[in-house]
């Protein structure tokens, strides 16, 4: 599937280049791929979250949900499940003995819903029987009386004065906005302007592995064992559902089948409510949902409707947008102000705009809530944003990776929010390389013999950039341990999940690397709040750049007593002494030398200090909130696609025929993952661009499941894959790495769209671009 791959580097700082003493092609493991499998084998110690953790005297937690999208609860009626042989327990908002409460950004959202339900299959009870048979049938016995309310299924209508309130406070969960320039002004200066309105569509996430965990009590305490993309917010939220204090919280991140974000939401929900019937029943108790409950019950995609106009000037240049964008957030908000505010910052794509103007909308509705996914809101906007591109360079004659060219941010220019960008900016070098790789002149004229019969060709670009870390201003960090074993033996740990670019395998690179050992040496243990300080979550792209990075500073600072220590067996100076190939020698005389073990014995045996963490602070961002200028993340991956199309005009069918997908990822750790994990992220991207869509009927999801929710298959991905990693390394993290994981998604959707525009001379605005859409655009034949 995958061609050639092309890596163009640029050596950049680091922040301890010097202190290592090497230079750029002396490095041994970081920026080469690793062996697989077996160097996968022999580093990851992670026990699998498979049916094994199930043979312990372990009971069943099963949901009871709302068959309603609005009504207020009457009452729950238990009794009858109560009878039934093997359940123990039903488990009300009652029951719950700390905070009925698990919202996020918003404290609008009951673990269990008490007085109100704000859509269908929102919890109400848990039944905990023996076994899942009989916690099934405990979830058909329990009887919920409603009193129905009126309900709002529409973002627009609920903006309306009218609409039914989801919330008592209003239907708006939160806005943004951003004020720069003289908009008015910048659009008389435009010489052509282009108007439209995008919509975007709920996607799911359809991963192999379902919301899974399971609780057991431990004296006065409780483990909770789940797939998790956060181990300490899980922690963070059984402590307020409980009542317990973290201290007496164990939580035990498993490898998870598949995350896309999903497991960051509803991993730390799932897990509140297996440690509530827990500590009730005083068993351990296992919640496992299964696929039509996930697609129930499970955060989606946001879907969204933006408003977008955009001005440039006869030589190309961009002088205004202004944006209204509409996310609807569902029952509850969840993620969504931080979800919002990036598509916020993001808005006027990789370019330089003088002048914006743009609201922000974050509107609840009476369905499933929407949250965390692949790309965090940026999928979305830059949809909207790159096809504007391509019309601009329409009116204005100019090849559309040329108006890019003009316009893409660079060191020294400035984002919409006014962000002075100063290093590690790598939009221009990647579009270049990826046009390059997909001969993208010599193509775009060469598709023109394609436009007769019924199947046309076209091709299509887009670019998007991606914040790394979090948002709005929130302080980030990561933590790591690094423990040095007297056979010279390294254990490592971290909080950070085995998710994105092999974040845990690359973390162990990183450890490697500096103390000059192989990398089987290097031991990693399964994720344990109790073991090692809060690395904070796995997503936003920062599990390598910043728990990369704590795991560094512990390396290093291993690194620094192992010099000393064997400054004093050598009898050497500690400016002299190096660490290689697993020994530490004299430089003066390499024949002085002794052997890694023997240095990690003499550690123990001499009183220095064999142990060490690891932290990093991300950069401060911060903003305005008049107007949203400001510092909103502190570095930026930058990413191209172009894709190749064939449109069957007849039916509107739509194939992607061959993919180029590059990024400026700071500095390649594992060129290998990052490959992987971009020809992933472009198969997902290819889903919620052609076929992927969650189906509502008043509120009620109506394909639940494979047979008709559509997700790509291998016959779906493109022939040809061809992948582009560029260089820049951004000099605050360990060897200038920056987050991938997400980043091939983003651009993915709107490439085809303009793939498809340009070889039916028609565009499609509304996702996904599946046959019945593509098909009556080209019958109205209209742009």
């Amino acid at each position: 599937m995958t061609e050639t791959r092309e890596v163009t580097a640029e050596r950049g700082p680091f922040f301890f280049k010097r202190e290592l003493g090497k230079e750029e092609g002396e490095y041994k493991l970081v920026g080469r791929e690793i062996e697989r499998p077996d160097a996968f084998s022999k580093i990851m110690g992670l026990t699998k979250f498979t049916a094994d953790r199930l043979t312990e005297d372990v009971c069943f937690g099963k949901i009871v949900r709302s068959k309603y999208p609005h009504a207020l609860i009457k009452r729950v009626i238990v009794d009858e499940a109560l009878q039934i042989k093997g359940v123990l327990a039903v488990i009300t908002a009652k029951d719950v003995p700390g905070e009925n409460q698990i919202g996020y950004a918003i404290p609008d959202q009951p673990l269990l819903a008490d007085k109100k339900v704000r859509y269908i299959g929102e919890p109400i009870a848990i039944v905990v029987a023996e076994n899942e048979y009989a916690a099934e049938k405990g979830v058909e016995a329990v009887k919920v009386e409603y009193d129905p309310l009126p309900a709002v299924f529409d973002p627009l209508e609920a903006l309306k004065p009218e609409a039914p309130k989801v919330h008592e406070k209003g239907n708006v969960a939160l806005t943004t906005i951003i004020r720069k320039g003289d908009v008015e002004k910048g659009f008389k200066e435009a010489d052509v302007v282009v108007e439209n309105i995008y919509y975007t569509q709920r996607q799911e996430h359809a991963y192999l592995e379902p919301e899974a965990a399971i609780a057991y009590p431990e004296g006065d305490g409780i483990r909770v064992v789940l797939c998790t993309q956060s181990p300490f917010l899980v922690r963070e939220f059984v402590s307020r559902v409980t009542g317990y204090s973290q201290s007496k919280i164990k939580v035990i991140g498993a490898p998870a089948g598949g995350a896309f974000g999903g497991k960051d939401d509803m991993g730390p929900m799932v897990a509140s409510k297996a440690a509530l019937a827990a500590i009730i029943t005083k068993k351990p108790v296992a919640i496992i949902l299964d696929k039509e409950e996930t697609f129930v019950a499970s955060n989606k995609r946001h879907p969204a409707i933006i408003r977008y106009k955009s001005g440039a000037t006869k030589d190309g240049k961009l002088t205004a947008v202004e944006i209204e964008i509409i996310y609807e957030t569902g029952a509850y908000a969840n993620r969504s102000p931080f979800v919002l505010w990036r598509a916020t910052v993001h808005s006027a794509g990789p370019y330089v705009v003088p002048n914006a103007k743009v609201d922000g909308k974050s509107v609840y509705t009476n369905k499933v809530f929407s949250g965390s996914f692949r790309g965090f809101g940026d999928p979305q906007i830059h949809f909207a944003a790159e096809q504007q591109m391509d019309e601009l360079a329409e009116k204005l004659g100019i090849d559309p990776v040329e108006f890019r060219l003009r316009n893409v941010l660079k060191e020294g220019t400035r984002t919409v929010c006014n962000q002075l960008l100063e290093e590690s900016v790598g939009m221009e070098e990647t579009l270049k390389k990826v046009a390059e790789a997909a001969n993208w002149k010599k193509k775009r004229e060469e598709l023109k013999k394609y436009r007769k019969g019924s199947k046309v060709r076209g091709i299509g670009v887009a670019c998007a950039y991606h914040g790394i870390s979090t948002s709005r201003g929130v302080p980030d960090w990561s933590a790591a341990a690094v423990l040095l074993n007297e056979d010279g033996t390294i254990t490592y740990r971290s909080t950070i999940t085995r998710l994105g670019q092999g974040s845990l395998i690359g973390h162990a690179k990183i450890v490697a690397e500096i103390l000059d050992i192989p990398l089987e040496w290097v031991h990693i243990e399964e994720p344990d709040t109790s073991a090692s300080p809060n690395a904070r979550p796995t997503h936003g792209s920062r599990g390598l750049m910043t728990g990369g990075t704590a795991a560094a500073d512990a390396a290093l600072k291993l690194r620094r007593t192992l010099i000393k220590l064997a400054s004093e067996l050598l009898n050497c100076d500690e400016k002299n002494v190096k660490l290689e190939n697993g020994k530490a020698f004299c430089a003066l005389d390499p024949s002085n030398k002794i052997e890694f073990s023997e240095l990690a014995k003499e550690t123990y045996q001499r009183g220095y200090q064999p142990a060490y963490y690891g932290f990093y602070f991300v950069p401060r961002r911060y903003f305005d909130p008049e107007t949203g200028l400001g510092v909103a993340y502190c570095v930026y991956t930058y990413i191209a696609n172009i894709v190749e199309v064939e449109v069957d005009k007849e039916t509107g069918e739509v194939k992607v025929l061959e993919a180029y997908t590059g990024a400026d990822v700071g500095k390649a750790i594992d060129p290998g993952l990052i490959e992987g994990q971009m020809q992933g992220a472009l198969a997902q991207g290819i889903g919620y661009a052609i076929s992927e869509e969650v189906a509502f009927n008043d509120g009620k999801i109506i394909n639940p499941n494979y047979t008709d929710y559509i997700i790509p298959t291998v016959k779906d991905v493109p022939r040809k894959v061809k992948v582009v990693i560029i260089e820049k390394p951004y000099s605050s993290t360990a060897f200038g790495a920056k987050g991938v994981a997400e980043a091939a998604l983003i651009p993915t959707a709107p490439a085809i769209a303009n793939a498809v525009a340009h070889a039916t001379g028609v565009r499609v605005r509304n996702l996904p671009l599946t046959k019945e859409k593509v098909c009556f655009k080209l019958k109205e034949g209209k742009k």
